[in-house]
């Protein structure tokens, strides 16, 4: 990929990543930037059966539900989702009732997160022995720095080495500006080059935010490194607030600590565990290493999930359907790697590194499949450890299984009551209402007959298409891939790209998965079919809809509920006075 070319395009390759940041593991403690809104996460927002659900187990969760449906946050939403909370709630205490907690798939999945949980709160304990604890006068400083807005430019590279020749010129006293223009070879001077805009302290990545806040406008940073690459950052202008009250500080401060540990964690995260892995002299089996990234790429596409995010998010997640297939492609006493624990050799096999796939991501084990190996045994080797000191007992990694077990055995209950649903064969009336929430928007099928050559940069991707061009054969790349005359899921990265080619043009093009190839389209056909459903199906999926919710009903009758409305509402208006005093 070629970076300065990105960059000097609008660093859209950059801004999602600064502001939704992805840490090796997803702890418990950094749901939401904003989770501590109150002193009191640990307050009962509400019951059913006595069964209690936390402040925090809510916000945690509909953090969750806001990215994953990017639906915004009202009062309206907030309620909607505390009900459906409730709903999973009454009919996983019915499937419990029901026998399911000898069901497979619920033991399979609880043991999944008793493994994730016992991991995440053993590195968390470890990071607390190595973290000193804030001071006030820390805490102080990051409240003051929270309010502000600093708006930057950068110098990016993967390689620090690229950034020693600007950092020179920017220290003689040449106009960072310039140096942007230069750095980024842009064909016209732009008084833009470089410029990232606004970012807020605790909503991008943390060594980036830390060396930009801790730099006075109109000055630059050295390079530093991120979880990106290398930068040399510069202040363009820092807007403060109006006012910092006492009153506000100590209302905030224990949001605050959790904030200011979070990102000490995460600053210190990187080195704990590259210290740690050195110690394990780990030896990779390169042949089955291979294998396993054939296999990989040999997944079928046909068989993926059909997702609902947009393009440029390629379904960076292991599906249920990718894992079955991806588990059948090996044995799983296949070893990829070996390393040495306790004076004891310890074998890595296939096996292991599936029970970590659903908490890795996809792109990368298809892309550096390397890589994810090394992600999934540092996984293996912090759940050992876990192990070994008795985590399985912890209370938190308790608490944190139970709830995940509520939720899936709401899923089965309401798979059964689905299938009961289907096998009715009584003629319904589906409500006009349903229907037109139901088919609300058109659904395109494309298929499509293509190929592409991946390169490794623009520069290569545009000598590849001159070469296609003037004759040259596509198929003679390395890199070559064909797709016959096959539908293609809207969740592939390339869907939008046919989806807008033109026929028989070789096209340069690029996707967050692939990064710059060259693209060209034999055949193409769309055909709109949101509006053929028929209304056999559509009595279906009232018939589910209807069981399920007139059970719910039903359930939601005989239990009790109690909901602290007035916390509720106390959450929600805290939320949005921040919201107001940000803007």
């Amino acid at each position: 990929m070629s970076i300065k070319y990105l960059v000097k395009n609008g660093c859209s390759f950059l801004r999602q990543p600064f502001f939704f940041i992805v840490v090796f593991i997803v702890l418990l403690t950094s749901s939401c930037e904003n989770k501590a809104l109150t002193d009191s996460d640990e307050e009962v927002l509400f019951e059913v059966n006595d069964i209690a659900y936390s402040v925090f187990d809510f916000e945690s969760k509909y953090v969750e539900h806001l990215i994953n449906t990017g639906r915004n946050d009202t009062k309206v939403e907030r309620y909607s989702f505390l009900n459906e909370m409730i709903d999973n709630l009454v009919l996983a205490l019915e499937s419990k009732e029901k026998g399911n907690l000898d069901d497979p798939i619920y033991k399979s999945a609880v043991n999944f997160q008793k493994r994730k949980s016992m991991m995440d709160f053993y590195f968390m304990d470890e990071m607390d022995k190595i973290i000193e604890q804030s001071t006030d006068d820390e805490l102080r400083l990051a409240y003051a720095k929270r309010q502000r807005k600093v708006y930057v430019r950068h110098l990016f590279s993967l390689k620090e080495a690229d950034l020693f020749e600007p950092y020179q010129r920017l220290e003689r006293g040449d106009n960072f500006v310039d140096v942007a223009n230069d750095y980024y070879e842009t064909s016209v001077y732009d008084s833009t080059a470089g410029f990232l805009g606004q970012i807020s302290y605790f909503g991008a990545d943390d060594a980036f935010a830390e060396a930009a806040y801790s730099t006075n406008q109109g000055e630059y940073t050295k390079p530093i490194r991120s979880l990106y690459g290398y930068h040399i950052i510069y202040i363009e202008y820092i807007e403060f607030p109006a006012m910092l009250t006492e009153d506000e500080y100590q209302y905030r401060k224990s949001g605050l600590k959790s904030q200011v540990r979070l990102r000490k964690q995460k600053l210190v995260s990187n080195t704990y565990v590259r210290d740690l892995m050195s110690t394990l002299l780990v030896e990779v089996d390169a042949e089955n290493l291979k294998s396993l990234k054939e296999a990989i790429l040999n997944l079928s596409s046909e068989q993926l999930l059909n997702t609902t995010q947009n393009d440029e998010q390629e379904s960076d997640f292991w599906d249920d359907q990718r894992l079955n297939e991806l588990e059948a492609s090996l044995d799983n006493n296949t070893v990829l790697a070996t390393y040495l624990m306790g004076g004891e050799r310890i074998t890595f096999t296939f096996g292991d590194y599936l029970k970590w796939l659903p908490y890795l991501s996809f792109v990368e084990s298809k892309n550096r499949t390397g890589a994810s190996i090394g992600r999934g045994l540092r996984n293996q080797v912090l759940f050992q450890l876990a192990e070994n000191d008795n985590y399985d007992r912890d209370e938190r990694v308790l608490h944190q299984v139970k709830k995940r077990g509520y939720d899936v055995l709401s899923d089965i209950y309401q798979y059964q009551i689905t299938k009961d649903a289907l096998s009715d064969e009584e003629s319904v009336t589906v409500p006009e209402s349903f229907k037109n929430r139901l088919i609300k928007n058109k659904q395109l099928e494309i298929k499509a007959d293509y190929w592409k050559v991946i390169a490794n940069d623009l520069n290569e991707a545009k000598e590849i298409k001159t070469d296609i061009d003037n004759g040259g054969l596509a198929i003679s790349y390395d890199s070559y891939i064909e797709r016959d005359f096959t539908v293609i899921n809207p969740s592939e990265s390339d869907y939008s790209l046919i989806k807008k080619a033109k026929l028989g043009v070789p096209t340069l093009a690029h996707s967050s998965e692939e990064g710059w190839f060259v693209l060209n389209l034999n055949e193409r056909t769309i055909n709109d079919i949101g509006n053929g459903t028929e209304v056999e199906n559509l009595e279906k999926r009232f018939k589910v809809y209807r069981n399920v919710n007139n059970k719910i009903i039903d359930l939601r009758e005989k239990a009790e509920i109690k909901v602290d409305t007035l916390l509720f509402n106390d959450i929600y208006d805290l939320t949005k006075k921040k919201e107001m005093k940000e803007e």
